[in-house]
């Protein structure tokens, strides 16, 4: 006996998918990081979908270079903004295919090369929560491919970057606790929510999404690092505008 798949009830299919893993990114002008990043981050998801503008084609040819899913959307000049870029991931969450777990990433954001393995077989993540993850700038492709090189694990109980440089500050709110902040924000299906935004810039809308989950569901993944892909030192704040600042990855600071 055949049945169609939309047959199934919801949870039925999440306890079917509860090993999916969807990504969702927006990338306006940095093709460069994006290409960089996505070459490292699609072995780990079943789904990645790229967010960019009309106007972008370097970002459309490293989406379709990689096999994403691409989304082409005016959505993050929304409310006259110059970078929407709430709006412009609320286009993405559209795209989802599976009742699983769902990621979003900054273009700039490297995936461990065992992430798929540390979340599911080595964390216990709960449907209700959000998660969070400590990150470690890496300045240029020649530090990436070292730190890349180089286990974050080991001795089956020693965690650290294994890099010359800090673990990036955590968002933690005297008020609020700690936030997930929009470079990495992992939920699962379940609790999707739309993407909020404002008419401010992009700096509030990641905080505003992860606020939703109350203070008790906001969790750090505390086996993870994930790799900041910059050409020179970053300055906080930077990009939030939309205004590029980095120079590329080919070009020297």
């Amino acid at each position: 006996m055949s049945f169609h798949p939309h047959s199934l009830s919801t949870e039925t299919l999440m306890e079917r998918e509860a090993l999916r893993l969807e990504g969702v990114t927006v990338s306006v002008g940095f093709d460069d990081m994006l290409d960089a990043t996505l070459k490292l981050n699609m072995p780990q998801l079943d789904n990645m979908i790229v967010v960019t503008s009309h106007e972008d084609r370097r970002t459309q040819e490293v989406a379709r270079k990689h096999g994403a899913m691409l989304v082409v959307t005016d959505l993050h000049r929304k409310n006259g903004r110059r970078f929407n870029k709430g709006a412009a991931i609320n286009a993405g969450f559209n795209y989802f295919q599976h009742h699983g777990w769902r990621l979003h990433l900054d273009a700039d954001i490297a995936l461990p090369g065992n992430f798929r393995r540390l979340i599911f077989n080595h964390h216990h993540l709960e449907r209700s929560c959000m998660y969070g993850a400590d990150r470690v700038d890496v300045i240029g492709l020649e530090e990436l491919a070292e730190a890349r090189q180089a286990e974050q694990h080991e001795h089956g109980c020693i965690l650290h970057p294994r890099m010359n440089r800090s673990v990036s500050a955590r968002f933690v709110d005297t008020l609020h606790g700690y936030v997930p902040i929009g470079y990495f924000q992992l939920w699962h299906c379940s609790c999707q929510q739309p993407y909020p935004y404002s008419l401010g810039t992009a700096a509030h809308d990641d905080v505003m999404f992860a606020l939703r989950w109350p203070e008790s569901q906001r969790r750090l993944l505390p086996g993870v690092f994930v790799h900041h892909v910059c050409a020179r030192e970053p300055v906080c704040g930077e990009n939030w505008d939309g205004q590029r600042r980095q120079p590329r990855l080919s070009e020297k600071a």
